[in-house]
């Protein structure tokens, strides 16, 4: 019997054990014996590839990710860069095409297929092949098909944001805003879900605005402001000063509030060149010092 000796299998095999809250017991149950799981991992032992297909079966992936986890997670990073980038410049119909050759060729079991399914979807409903509620059942699907085969936080909170971005387009904003209860549940420990984090806090306060729920908005925009100040992170801390003076003028807070909470969104705002949003900034200002000034009047 063929034997993997590759040091990384252990590394690979103590990680996805661990994503699925296995002990080594449960792991080896009815495969192996505990002790030859903890040496695996330990790296003093060398699995045959039986056992290796096993343990992937028992765990859910391919037995290519104890193979070589670091190539396969930077070439899936390629790929997901490649698709987001084509994404945002709204190339729908490209990605659809590409995604639906990859799904029709290959075992849907493997990671970056699921990859495309989550970028199919999206692009067959910008192109109105499926509506939005289809869409949503097929990436809810999705979402069971990670939590099962290859548990991944950041790809369930993506879906789980796309789900509620889906709701909110349609005017569901109750159905949004259920979604975006249950992402906030979710697990953020590393430092890059901390920032996803508040990228959702942001989206989810614009859905509550909508939604005339304005004390609940302010509070999720207090909290992604001390949650960027805590990180350093100033990608969306403008915008959040901003969205908050927003909230303030419905609220009916002090004047001074109000114009602090816009200064401090112009001044990030200039600060990171962010022309497009100085002039939007500037306007809703200037807009409600003119309202203050007539109202006086």
């Amino acid at each position: 019997m063929e034997q993997f000796t590759s040091p990384q299998i252990g590394l690979a095999l103590r990680r996805l054990r661990k994503k699925h809250n296995l002990t080594q017991k449960d792991l080896a149950s009815g495969i192996c014996s505990q002790a030859e799981i903890s040496k695996i991992e330990s790296g003093t032992h060398s699995p045959t590839i039986e056992l290796l297909y096993a343990l992937s079966k028992r765990l859910h992936v391919s037995i290519s990710a104890f193979l070589d986890p670091n190539r396969q997670q930077d070439s899936l990073k390629t790929i997901d860069e490649d698709l987001l980038y084509r994404f945002r410049n709204l190339d729908f119909e490209s990605i659809y095409k590409e995604s639906q050759t990859i799904l029709e060729k290959h075992d849907s079991s493997f990671e970056y297929v699921l990859l495309y399914k989550y970028y199919y979807y999206l692009c067959s409903y910008r192109l109105q092949k499926i509506d939005y509620r289809t869409c949503i059942v097929e990436l809810q699907n999705l979402s069971a098909d990670y939590l099962t085969s290859h548990y991944s936080p950041n790809m369930l909170i993506r879906i789980k944001s796309a789900i509620a971005n889906l709701y909110s387009e349609n005017k569901s904003y109750q159905h949004s805003i259920n979604v975006y209860e249950e992402i906030l549940k979710l697990n953020f420990d590393s430092d890059d879900l901390a920032t996803e984090k508040i990228r959702i806090m942001y989206n989810f306060s614009k859905i509550l605005l909508e939604f005339s729920k304005h004390d609940q908005a302010l509070q999720l925009i207090d909290e992604a402001i001390d949650e960027s100040l805590k990180f350093k992170d100033m990608s969306l801390l403008g915008q959040l000063y901003s969205q908050k003076g927003d909230c303030l003028e419905r609220l009916g807070a002090s004047k001074e509030g109000i114009l602090d909470a816009y200064d401090k969104a112009y001044f990030l705002c200039d600060l990171l060149n962010m022309n497009h949003y100085k002039k939007i900034i500037l306007s809703v200002r200037n807009n409600y010092l003119k309202n203050t000034i007539d109202s006086s009047e």
